[in-house]
């Protein structure tokens, strides 16, 4: 179990902030085709928190996509200047995904899984000393779900 954090963060250009105080619910770094394409980069850090122990402002736009489990992923991301700053997963109701790279700061962050290892570029090294997974593990639920 990870311990309560406290954590801020803003877009790019700072017109969204966010606040979280709340303890992680799975902290993960995902490989998907999807996760490399909308990062341009080859994974995402995630950290997943109840929806009530996230605050955020500003206003956002949003896009959906169907992940491979038939669930909707929607990301949400500044009008202004694109950045990201969390999504929000159907097979996860009650759950904010942060993106955790636009906090300002990520020192508690790690990784308890690594996600669809099986499109991980060879030049993206992530840690091997979590579990890795092929694709995605069973989803957690929100208490009382």
């Amino acid at each position: 179990m990870s311990a309560e954090i406290e954590a801020s963060g803003r877009c790019l250009c700072g017109a969204v902030t966010i606040a979280i105080k709340g303890t992680p619910v799975r902290m993960a770094q995902c490989h998907c085709r999807d996760c490399q394409r909308s990062s341009g980069t080859g994974h995402v850090s995630n950290a997943i928190f109840n929806a009530s122990d996230v605050a955020i402002t500003g206003e956002l736009n949003q896009f959906t996509v169907t992940t491979d489990s038939g669930n909707d992923y929607t990301r949400f991301f500044c009008p202004q200047c694109g950045g990201r700053i969390y999504g929000a997963h159907t097979g996860r109701p009650g759950m904010v995904i942060v993106h955790v790279g636009m906090l300002d700061d990520s020192e508690w962050f790690t990784p308890q899984m690594v996600l669809y290892t099986r499109s991980r570029p060879h030049w993206d090294i992530t840690t091997p000393d979590v579990p890795n997974f092929e694709t995605s593990p069973p989803v957690p639920r929100a208490p009382g779900t």
